[in-house]
């Protein structure tokens, strides 16, 4: 099959990452597989399979193919409407009417829904949003992880470092991420004389607001996919503070495949992890995501258990079973 990935812009988030390993998993099946953008840049990435960059996505310039996918709301009008492939799909990794910075632009997100193209979703809690509402088909594609790809040089530790580095990803700014709420648990640590360090990695560079909240120790701006594994390495406790808006948010699997355990928000998009595996606390509660990471910090045979257990869980999230999926659903024939 010919398949075509339509894609904004290749700019660092995890969900580009997940585009990358479906395309290239693909490519590796043996089918023709490329990527165009309105915007091609991605030092932060290799991408395994062709890139091409466009002026615009229309009838003219989209390639003809068997399969297009639409990854971004913006891009499914144009890629449903130019009519240049057999079947045209509409991958949503979350609904972008949830997210703070797009909000304003609900009725074109709406419309860009309201499309009838079969939706492929990034969590099975995404249906509860869409099921008839929007029209589907649904597919669910659980979330993938190349678990080797962070395994930690040290997979037999079994304690914390001391002093012990908390680390927090994503975006300040992006309000669905609850950095703000991650850095005030940090500062309740430290007030209760415990001597953490920070450890921030986002795809942009420390704002005055954060500056003036909670300086880190160690900030990663826009860290290379090979050197995130690295950065994780050098953190004891993750915390994931993110709000319902999340799709599904690949640190917290990223950071057990680290040997690293997690504290996540208790939203839908990880109900998925296992109850062992985690610490969740409410979305929004700073205090409950202290003490949580307190406990993990304070007890070394909970650290030591929740670091084996996501080493394990980590493992679970293989890209094999999703690739077979999307073959059977990109083959099936149109009624």
């Amino acid at each position: 099959m010919k398949i075509v990935y339509v894609v904004p812009s290749l700019g660092i988030s995890g969900g580009i990452k997940v585009v990358v390993e479906h395309a290239e998993g693909l490519a590796a099946r043996g089918h023709d597989v490329s990527i165009v953008t309105l915007d091609a840049r991605h030092a932060w990435i290799p991408i395994r399979v062709p890139v091409v960059e466009l002026p615009d996505f229309s009838r003219a310039t989209l390639p003809e193919a068997d399969v297009h996918v639409a990854t971004w709301f913006p891009t499914v009008l144009p890629t449903a409407r130019a009519g240049r492939a057999r079947r045209v799909f509409h991958f949503s990794q979350g609904y972008e009417a949830l997210y703070d910075f797009v909000a304003h632009r609900r009725e074109e997100i709406d419309e860009a829904y309201r499309e009838p193209i079969p939706k492929l979703l990034i969590s099975a809690h995404l249906l509860g949003l869409f099921a008839g509402i929007f029209p589907g088909g649904f597919h669910v594609l659980p979330q993938t992880l190349r678990a080797e790809d962070y395994r930690p040089p040290d997979p037999e530790r079994t304690s914390r470092r001391n002093p012990p580095a908390v680390g927090i990803v994503g975006p300040f700014e992006a309000l669905k991420k609850g950095i703000a709420v991650a850095l005030e648990a940090v500062g309740r640590l430290r007030a209760e004389g415990r001597d953490v360090r920070l450890h921030r990695a986002s795809q942009m560079r420390p704002s005055d607001a954060e500056r003036r909240q909670l300086l880190a120790d160690v900030y990663g701006e826009a860290l290379p996919v090979d050197v995130m594994p690295i950065w994780y390495h050098a953190c004891d406790v993750l915390l994931f503070p993110s709000f319902d808006a999340e799709g599904f948010g690949l640190p917290p699997l990223e950071a057990m495949a680290s040997g690293v355990p997690v504290v996540i928000s208790d939203i839908p998009s990880l109900a998925v992890l296992p109850e062992d595996a985690v610490s969740r606390v409410p979305a929004g509660d700073a205090l409950a995501l202290a003490r949580a990471a307190a406990r993990l910090l304070d007890e070394p045979q909970l650290w030591a258990a929740r670091r084996a257990k996501g080493l394990e869980v980590a493992r679970t999230f293989p890209l094999d079973p999703v690739l077979d999926r999307l073959e059977e659903i990109f083959a099936q024939k149109t009624s």
